[in-house]
């Protein structure tokens, strides 16, 4: 526990409705999140290598997850906190637990607009090959 915030591993102690209003508001978890398709963002959770979650008061403030062989590679996605908890070292906390005994992996992610500079205080530098295919337009790809 940080300050008063406690972070969780796994996906047992998730209150999904709590989660679904996180990704309702900030996006995220593909297009699942502003949809608030609860069995879509469940599903991605439970599939994935190691989820976290920061609770405040027993409330979920946030959270995220990591993809992951358990040997290479990993990749953290929907990282995220509720507007109103921001500015408060949640966010950091959350990626520290993610990477907490992961350490010898190759990281990746992809950084929202405007968050750029979170990622690099935590390490992370802009990787110079990076490509990405997805389904559908987005604002990320280049064309």
């Amino acid at each position: 526990m940080i300050g008063m915030v406690q972070y969780k591993t796994g996906t047992d102690p998730i209150d999904w409705e709590a989660l679904g209003d996180l990704y309702e508001e900030i996006g995220l978890v593909a297009q699942f999140g502003k949809k608030r398709d609860l069995e879509k963002i469940r599903q991605a959770f439970q599939s994935s290598y190691k989820v976290v979650t920061a609770w405040k008061k027993g409330k979920l403030v946030g959270a995220g997850r990591l993809l992951s062989d358990g040997l290479c590679y990993g990749t953290i996605y929907d990282v995220g906190v509720f507007q109103a908890c921001r500015k408060q070292g949640i966010g950091k906390g959350i990626m520290e637990a993610l990477l907490r005994g992961n350490e010898h992996l190759l990281v990746y992610l992809t950084s929202t607009f405007g968050n750029e500079g979170f990622y690099s205080k935590l390490g992370f530098k802009k990787h110079k090959t990076a490509y990405a295919k997805y389904p559908r337009e987005s604002e990320y790809l280049e064309q």
